[in-house]
């Protein structure tokens, strides 16, 4: 089993040859063993006590033959279930601060970088209900250190990939179809501001197609591209999370305030903005910080300026535990149930359904009737409990995301004349 060759050696010496040990003793299968490995990893990770360290082993001794690995893993069970079915407590946590010199990031121009793309949505709308978006890979890796990422496992750490010839590149591609692409799958859009041209391409490509929708996502501090001129439908939004979060798990990226000056800066010049309240963590104190995310906006921007808002979770592919558990760099992002949810790992839909409701009743009305909010690759059943509405399937999501976003844009269009 690779996965578990891997995840044994990727712990030292001493802890390795404990839980071998004690896999030996108690006759673990491979399955039990793979388990062990993983919650012992993720107890690392959330900087918690070993579960080798809390079994009561006069107890697992008093059971005879196969009853001891049950009763081992029964009580392993019970702890971490204790931990992942709880709302994270971050007062505990203290992660160590993440400093990257610029010198250590490698940009280089790819020609080979695969340019368009689809949403990551599961082919079956039944799981999940998907915008189609069209993704746009200009930028390939990220700078920053967002622990949940999924970017940083895809490449070489500190090599910045830019595709050289946009311009041209974009020239060429099939638009049929098309009418909105995101930027943000493969990289934080507005890492690399326009030091590249890549802004200058995306806004020419953007004028020659008014019908195009182009969305850049971001939780970067740079401004030294805002001085430009952009289309209208090139929208600019921000991730947004809880403060928090940002402090311990969202590292080397804009503070809060931060994004939502920049936001601000681009509104002020009459560019539509749009956040992603995303992914949204379930720990001690979320209702009062996301709260306070929520009034931030509201505050800071009318609704007329805003395009859309949308909601979601920590959500992992295998490739992407196996990522986090391998390298563990302190976090508490797996701090979590991780039930299967079209395919990935996420919080029950329980939970989430407490979350979205939530946060979406902290909006004004004037908010709800103005701008576009949807849930991100979530599921179907969510939507009418906590937005209020639902799509029979994905076409029908897209055609009224397209409307809502071209009237923003038309209105936005008209008042900047």
């Amino acid at each position: 089993m690779k996965a578990l060759d891997s995840l044994t050696e990727s712990f030292d010496e001493e802890k390795r040859g404990r839980i071998l040990s004690l896999a030996k003793k108690y006759q673990l299968t491979d399955s039990q063993l793979l388990e062990l490995l993983k919650n012992e990893a993720d107890l690392e990770l959330w900087q918690e006590k070993s579960t080798l360290d809390i079994l009561d082993y006069q107890l697992i001794d008093s059971r005879q033959g196969k009853r001891k690995a049950e009763e081992l893993m029964k009580e392993m069970r019970i702890y971490i279930d204790n931990l992942r079915y709880s709302p994270t407590d971050y007062s505990t946590f203290n992660p160590p601060k993440i400093i990257r010199a610029k010198s250590e990031e490698e940009v280089f121009t790819d020609d080979s970088i695969k340019l368009m793309g689809k949403c990551p949505c599961p082919v079956d709308g039944e799981k999940t209900r998907c915008c189609k978006l069209t993704t746009l890979d200009a930028v390939s890796q990220c700078a920053f250190g967002c622990s949940y990422c999924s970017v940083q496992s895809f490449y070489s750490k500190n090599r910045i990939g830019v595709v050289s010839n946009l311009s041209q590149r974009l020239s060429n591609i099939d638009t049929e179809g098309i009418w909105h692409i995101g930027t943000g799958q493969a990289s934080d859009s507005l890492l690399l501001g326009d030091s590249h041209g890549t802004l200058t391409s995306l806004s020419e490509f953007a004028t020659s197609h008014p019908n195009i929708v182009i969305e850049l996502k971001s939780k970067s501090p740079r401004r030294d591209f805002m001085e430009k001129s952009f289309p209208r439908n090139m929208i600019f939004t921000w991730s947004l999370n809880a403060e928090t979060i940002i402090k311990k798990e969202e590292h080397l990226t804009a503070s809060l305030d931060e994004r939502l000056e920049s936001a601000r800066i681009m509104a002020d010049k009459k560019n539509l903005v749009g956040f992603h309240i995303h992914p949204m963590v379930y720990f001690k104190g979320w209702q009062d910080e996301y709260r306070k995310v929520v009034e931030k906006i509201t505050k800071t921007f009318s609704p007329d300026e805003l395009c859309q808002i949308s909601f979601g979770t920590l959500t992992f592919t295998k490739a992407v535990l196996q990522h986090l558990r391998t390298h563990r760099t302190p976090s508490r992002v797996l701090c979590m149930p991780l039930v299967e949810a079209a395919g990935k790992y996420s919080y029950t839909l329980e939970i989430k359904r407490e979350m979205f409701s939530t946060i979406y009743s902290y909006f004004p009305k004037e908010f709800k009737e103005k701008v576009f909010f949807y849930l991100c690759m979530e599921d179907p059943s969510l939507w009418k409990t906590c937005l209020g509405r639902e799509y029979s399937c994905d076409k029908e999501f897209e055609e009224d995301m397209k409307k809502h976003y071209l009237d923003k844009i038309r209105a936005s269009s008209s008042s900047r004349v």
